[in-house]
């Protein structure tokens, strides 16, 4: 799978497009920035898509600049501080 931006680069309060993982695949997902390193104060938070409201999955941050998800699912990344974007591969 070719890598893709699912969150663009910004500051703000922002989610993902929905990131569909089909059953038996996995998709990882990281955070990333345009020079440097993902550091400190930077944070964002996984949730996985369910009938009522999203459950979150995992936390990423300057450790855990990404995760690996398993499907079957669909799933949203939401920027909670820091400035940085979201990929997928």
């Amino acid at each position: 799978m070719a890598q893709a931006t699912v969150l663009a680069s910004g500051d703000t309060r922002a989610t993902s497009t929905d990131i569909p993982v089909a059953s038996g695949s996995t998709v990882t997902v990281g955070m990333f920035v345009s020079s440097g390193v993902v550091g400190p104060g930077m944070r964002a938070i996984v949730y996985i898509d369910t009938p009522g409201a999203d459950n979150k999955e995992v936390e990423l941050d300057h450790r855990n600049k990404q995760t690996v998800l398993a499907g079957p699912g669909t799933f949203r990344v939401t920027r909670v501080e820091g400035t940085f974007g979201v990929y997928t591969e």
